[in-house]
């Protein structure tokens, strides 16, 4: 499968010890044809002066404001989104630079394609590294230990995902605008489309380094929250997972 689907990995300019751990995890798992994509660093950008940012929208949606290194990252993600589908491929993988690559990736990865194709499955994304599932349905084997399932609730973070092109299209589509952290919005929108999927095990993990673009954690957390910042994000919390529940149930009739 190396050489067959794109890979991209998002990684900033600044972060060579980084782009030395991935690329080597990538040249030990095989991959070959991976593509490097600079991180698009939003610390400094004053986002009051951006034209693909609702700043009011998000600070509804999320009870605090959007934070400049969430508005890189989503650019990050959807520069790797527009060059997969400049390409022919059926299929695009984007990785950022803190995953660590197991040895069956390609192997895995295309154990679920197979499955996919055969069963003729509509999908919009699988995701490769998830650190727990909640709320899915077991599907098919993979082997290796590995489940192909549905994510009805679909995990956080975006450290390793697979784009099928309608899913990759529908972003393009209708969620350029940015409102809310770019993990935030893939799992709002696999929620009420039901159209994610993830591998479980994961077939990468997350490295444990601090974060070279998000700042001081301890800062950030209670910087420009509003009142209504614990219900706004219990609310988003509860409403998804009544939604994937939903969609659980469904399936299983």
């Amino acid at each position: 499968m190396s050489g067959k689907i794109p890979v991209y990995y998002i990684n900033l300019d600044s972060s060579e010890d980084r782009r030395g751990s991935i690329e080597a995890g990538l040249r030990k798992a095989g991959v070959t044809n991976a593509t490097r994509v600079s991180a698009f660093d939003g610390r400094g950008v004053d986002l009051t002066q951006t034209t693909d940012c609702d700043l009011r929208a998000a600070h509804r949606f999320l009870g605090r404001p959007l934070r400049g290194a969430e508005y890189g990252c989503y650019r990050s993600h959807l520069d790797c989104i527009e060059r997969f589908l400049a390409t022919d491929s059926p299929y695009g993988i984007v990785l950022e630079d803190d995953a660590a690559i197991d040895d069956d990736f390609l192997q895995v990865i295309a154990a679920s394609i197979d499955i996919m194709e055969k069963t003729k499955r509509h999908w919009d994304l699988i995701h490769l590294g998830a650190g727990r599932l909640k709320i899915y349905s077991r599907l098919e084997p993979l082997g290796g230990g590995h489940d192909l399932v549905k994510a009805h609730y679909f995990p956080m973070m975006t450290t390793a995902l697979l784009w099928s092109r309608q899913g990759a299209q529908n972003i393009l589509d209708h969620h350029r605008t940015i409102t809310m952290p770019v993990d935030t919005q893939f799992r709002e929108i696999m929620v009420k489309r039901d159209l994610g999927f993830a591998i479980w095990p994961a077939i990468t993990r997350q490295i444990g380094m601090s974060s070279d673009i998000d700042g001081d954690g301890a800062t950030r957390k209670a910087h420009g929250r509003s009142w209504y910042y614990g219900f706004a994000k219990q609310e988003r919390l509860w409403r998804n997972k009544i939604i994937a529940f939903y969609h659980k149930l469904t399936l299983r009739r």
